[in-house]
């Protein structure tokens, strides 16, 4: 229990390495929140305007790129074992949407299933990454 709870914690990592993780981390947070923001909004009429509607994609797009090169920043700062779990988790993540949308879509096409929601995508992206890093911190620590 000791074991994974210090992998949740980011324990033994360098204060740099958990300095540029709560950049990604916020960034990610605010990616997130323009995402719901602008989905909501969308949802409610309130982007029919070309010039709101270039407005919220923008921000989004913005933040968006600024989290991926926090990330990308945040990746090459690492050590070489903390960097191969974050591999690890990003291949674990790809490999599950891929394996479980595409299964999905072939049962959709079969059977009278709903239309794929990229909002489920998104998060079962992001539970894979997070039992990946998981996962990896723990069998190398």
């Amino acid at each position: 229990m000791k074991k994974a709870l210090e992998a949740i914690c980011v324990k033994g990592l360098p204060k740099r390495d958990i300095k540029n993780a709560n950049r990604v981390n916020l960034l990610t947070l605010l990616w997130v929140i323009t995402l719901m923001i602008s989905t909501y909004l969308a949802g409610e009429g309130m982007l029919t305007s070309p010039i709101a509607l270039t407005i919220a994609i923008a921000i989004h797009v913005i933040v968006g790129i600024a989290m991926l090169l926090s990330y990308k920043h945040f990746l090459t700062e690492l050590d070489e074992m903390e960097r191969k779990v974050q591999l690890g988790a990003l291949a674990l993540a790809v490999g599950v949407a891929i394996i479980s949308f595409s299964s999905y879509s072939i049962l959709e096409e079969a059977t009278t299933l709903p239309p794929l929601n990229t909002a489920y995508l998104i998060a079962v992206m992001a539970l894979s990454y997070i039992v990946g890093i998981f996962k990896g911190r723990l069998a190398y620590r």
